[in-house]
């Protein structure tokens, strides 16, 4: 796995010889990343739920691509990215469209419950549920995208 100098994956690339299953640690490392960067950084003023939020999406992310991983054969090949970013997105609006009413309802019954000092649990765990939610589905249908006779909506 490269770090900081790209030429050897240029390399790679350009002469067609970048395994598709090495991709793995790439994508698991950014997309860690891209968790820890969301969750830590908290809208206003930081508090103990934003880390247990941030904490807690790392976390899902690392499983959460391995049970990918696992739906797909065991194999970050077979196009695993590519399922990854498509299907993932196509999960994503539904989760979106789903959470919006979810979220406005359960935040204001927390807010009505137990004003501001309620909001940041609830909205930490809307985040949590929507993370293991995605990847729970997402998985689905990357396990569906394995057999032809399977078809999910």
């Amino acid at each position: 796995m490269q770090f900081l100098c790209a030429k050897p994956l240029i390399e790679k690339f350009r002469s067609r010889t970048f395994n598709e299953a090495d991709v793995g640690p790439y994508l698991m490392v950014l997309m860690v990343l891209t968790s820890a960067a969301v969750g830590f950084a908290g809208f206003g003023e930081a508090g103990p739920w934003d880390a247990v939020a941030g904490i807690a999406s790392m976390a899902i992310t690392i499983f959460g691509i391995m049970h990918l991983k696992k739906q797909n054969g065991d194999t970050f090949g077979d196009g695993f990215v590519l399922k990854y970013l498509c299907l993932g997105w196509v999960i994503t609006v539904r989760m979106l469209l789903l959470m919006i009413p979810v979220a406005a309802v359960l935040l204001t019954f927390a807010s009505i419950i137990g004003g501001r000092d309620a909001m940041a649990p609830m909205g930490a765990i809307l985040m949590i549920a929507f993370e293991i939610v995605l990847y729970w589905w997402l998985g689905l249908l990357i396990a569906a995208s394995k057999a032809s006779d399977t078809l999910i909506h």
